[in-house]
């Protein structure tokens, strides 16, 4: 969750490919990716997002802890995580219900395989159902992107802050979440056996 405008970012993390560029680094770099990036980019980069005005979450799934149901349909699985864990954080702690300007501005990457249309009214109306109770002087307005990685810094910073996670709770090199854990003020398991530790 950003605190600062997301040009902010773009233009900061613009900065760095341009340098690491220049400094023959790396060559011809168009994004910053964990899976693809170098020991010293990651490093790099996920030392650029600690300096960021921003609120990092995390949802750690064991695959022995995910219900039958949701193992069989990897869309649900993605929409439940995606969705319900995130705007449900997001509804309760950040928004204010005595507040007409709540608004929520969702950013998803293109290049997953869900559908969009089904994705954004599964969005908004788990928006509607979460604030409901919680009685909102007014509708939260929405609104949801579906942009490609490589155009926007804050998908970026998203697929470096999962690789991190991914690194230590899949093979135990926690070097880069140790960068960035102090910005992780969100931390979700599903964990039925009480494998992970955070």
């Amino acid at each position: 969750m950003l605190n600062q405008s997301s040009n902010v970012i773009e233009n900061r993390a613009r900065r760095l490919r341009k340098n690491m560029n220049r400094c023959k680094k790396i060559t011809g770099m168009q994004e910053f990716k964990f899976s693809n990036d170098s020991d010293i980019t990651r490093t790099r980069f996920l030392t650029k997002i600690n300096t960021f005005d921003l609120k990092l979450g995390a949802v750690v799934v064991s695959k022995d802890s995910v219900q039958a149901h949701l193992k069989s349909d990897k869309s649900l699985l993605y929409n439940y995580i995606a969705v319900h864990e995130i705007i449900d954080t997001i509804v309760s702690r950040y928004l204010k219900p005595h507040s007409p300007y709540n608004s929520i501005t969702y950013v998803i990457d293109k290049s997953t395989s869900v559908s969009e249309l089904s994705f954004n009214e599964y969005c908004e109306g788990k928006i509607k159902t979460l604030a409901f109770p919680r009685h909102f002087v007014s509708n939260i307005r929405t609104s949801i992107l579906h942009l490609d990685s490589q155009s926007d810094s804050r998908l970026q910073v998203a697929d470096y802050v999962a690789g991190a996670v991914s690194a230590k709770f899949t093979r135990g090199n926690s070097k880069y979440y140790d960068i960035i854990k102090n910005k992780i003020s969100h931390k979700k398991a599903w964990d039925w056996n009480h494998k992970i530790n955070w």
